[in-house]
């Protein structure tokens, strides 16, 4: 029995819905069957009977989410006794925020509070989340799907996305254009991008791929093809054309840390976002 385990059964017996669990967590529904199946295979009992409106707990469900209320507040007390009173504070985020938004946030943070040091960690949105986890980050930058049941969002933006392009480009060139993009395949712009050229011409782009959002800017000022990237990264790039496309939609993210997680310096730097956002 595991403590995720039980945090995705509580939350399905506090709201009666498997559905709203799911929601909840922002997990998939199947992810949350398979952890309640799961649960219930290793206590040998059934622990929700299933109607049109959706669950209700039996008898040992009952039971079990008694233990499992005592259990979950157990463990978010032995976290919150062991985090040490730290005055530093590690980030996660994408290559694309952290070249964007991330150094404004950063400076505002520094000059109302200098003596706390700040350290941020790229890499892609699973990795940060496991990273989270391990409690190897304090926050991290992500999309709602990436949040796992142990997470929680405590701050949400959105990022206007531009397709770039050389200079003097016409809108009508743009999707015979190879893409420069992120290394990583699960890059949402990446993605995107790849996504919207194949239903303008129905054939695959080609691909230029870069690990660096700076790079990809400056690849394409050179006219070795188009990019996705968010709006407020690229403003006042007068070597690049910037075009906002009707079906590429804006990019949501959420600012997570653990749930019960008591780092004050997490929530002085959401409270920073927020500001300049």
């Amino acid at each position: 029995m595991e403590s995720l385990e039980l945090r995705i059964f509580r939350e399905a017996a506090k709201s009666n819905s498997i559905s709203k669990a799911a929601e909840n967590l922002n997990y998939v529904q199947s992810n949350v069957t398979a952890h309640i199946k799961k649960l219930e295979e290793e206590l040998g009992t059934t622990l929700f009977i299933r109607h049109g409106k959706g669950v209700t707990l039996t008898e040992d469900g009952e039971k079990l989410l008694h233990y499992a209320d005592k259990i979950l507040e157990m463990l978010d007390n032995a976290l919150s006794a062991f985090q040490k009173k730290c005055d530093r504070l590690q980030i996660g985020a994408t290559q694309t925020l952290a070249a964007s938004r991330l150094p404004l946030w950063i400076s505002a943070f520094r000059k109302i509070y200098p003596d706390i040091r700040l350290s941020v960690v790229t890499s892609s949105q699973e990795d940060l989340i496991q990273n989270l986890e391990k409690h190897a980050l304090d926050c991290v930058f992500v999309e709602s799907k990436y949040i796992s049941p142990c997470g929680k969002s405590i701050f949400q933006f959105s990022e206007e996305l531009s397709v770039i392009a050389p200079l003097k480009s016409s809108p009508q060139s743009l999707p015979f254009r190879p893409i420069v993009v992120n290394t990583l395949t699960t890059c949402p712009f990446r993605k995107q991008l790849a996504a919207w050229s194949f239903s303008q011409n129905h054939s695959e782009p080609s691909v230029i791929e870069f690990d660096t959002a700076e790079a990809i800017m400056n690849a394409v000022s050179l006219g070795m093809g188009i990019s996705l990237l968010p709006s407020s990264l690229i403003a006042g790039k007068n070597n690049l054309t910037a075009f906002q496309i009707p079906e590429i939609k804006d990019f949501d993210l959420h600012m997570v840390t653990l749930g019960g997680q008591q780092n004050k310096q997490v929530f002085q730097f959401r409270d920073i976002a927020a500001t300049f956002y």
